[in-house]
């Protein structure tokens, strides 16, 4: 989840820096159409099934656990009232928060005038104290015992706002002029492959793990940025990993629904189709299922709202 993040702050970003480069300003109403356009529809008709299918499989979840996904808080549950079927869900909370909070945050620095580089610097001095918040909550066995303080908001915007970094940084003056230099390059590839192979080479779990994983992973994005004739962007750009990274949400959501990736498989639950209910093994049974629910959901349903998207984009006749 952790490129996921990065990469989200930085598109989101790099998103909004360009759409006010274009319109000398930014919609936060339009935005938040955009992105529920895109995220609310399928998400909710993944929870439909989740009730539907409960009344034919045993699924184990409780209307607290489905309220609280429904409402994107799924992330601040704690960890005995977890569920495999909805766990996925927390990333999505996190998300839904920084759609929530950043944007504006953002939309107020750009009214304000101030420069790109204030704004990196805002967000590093953020992420200091998120640290710290993180730490401290760390710190008491209870709390860290009873959640899951990894998903919580607090600790994931740390990976969201680096990302934010990076698309900011794409924007500044000095970034037009060094990226345009081999050696940035090089250098890029460098601390991509130290930080994101640290395992290889630091045996510590601790923050210097953490940090030097999240500056690799920024660098590899802005490598490809810099790099868009290289044989790793063309590889990008094929038609069916373009294809993957359309329907890429609906994987995820969907994935879920038959898969249920998290740990813990309730006593009596039947739902996802387990090896004992007559058919096919969990993995390979829920695997073709996702494989033809996903592009079904995508073309059929998704795509109905996709459309609408271009309703909600800022025109340059307006004031």
């Amino acid at each position: 989840m952790q490129i996921f993040f990065i990469l989200s702050g930085f598109l989101i970003t790099n998103l909004l820096y360009s759409e006010y480069k274009k319109y000398g300003r930014i919609s936060f109403k339009l935005f938040i159409i955009r992105r529920g356009l895109r995220i609310f529809p399928v998400f909710y008709l993944f929870i439909l099934a989740l009730i539907i299918i409960g009344f034919f499989f045993e699924t184990m979840i409780t209307p607290k656990q489905l309220f609280y996904a429904s409402i994107y808080w799924f992330n601040h549950l704690p960890r005995d009232e977890y569920s495999i079927l909805l766990g996925h869900t927390w990333s999505l909370a996190v998300e839904e928060h920084f759609y929530l909070i950043w944007p504006p945050l953002f939309i107020l620095m750009l009214k304000n005038k101030i420069s790109p580089t204030i704004q990196i610097f805002v967000l590093l001095v953020t992420i200091y104290f998120l640290q710290l918040l993180q730490d401290s909550l760390y710190s008491n066995d209870d709390l860290a015992g009873t959640y899951r303080l990894s998903g919580w908001t607090s600790s994931a915007a740390i990976y969201l706002l680096t990302g934010c970094i990076g698309g900011i940084m794409l924007h500044t003056s000095w970034w037009e002029k060094v990226s345009s230099v081999g050696l940035v390059s090089i250098m890029l590839a460098i601390v991509f492959l130290s930080g994101f192979l640290i395992n290889f080479w630091y045996d510590e779990v601790d923050n210097f793990q953490k940090y030097a994983r999240i500056i690799g992973i920024l660098s590899g994005i802005l490598w490809i940025v810099i790099n868009q004739s290289s044989i790793i962007t063309k590889f990008l750009e094929l038609k069916p990993i373009v294809y993957l990274g359309k329907v890429s949400y609906g994987i995820y959501v969907w994935q879920g629904f038959y898969l249920a990736t998290g740990p813990g498989r309730a006593n009596g639950q039947e739902w996802p189709l387990a090896a004992d209910i007559k058919l096919q093994s969990l993995t390979s049974t829920g695997f073709i299922l996702l494989c033809i629910t996903v592009p079904i959901s995508y073309h059929f349903f998704e795509v109905k709202f996709l459309r609408l998207k271009d309703r909600f984009r800022p025109s340059l006749e307006e004031e």
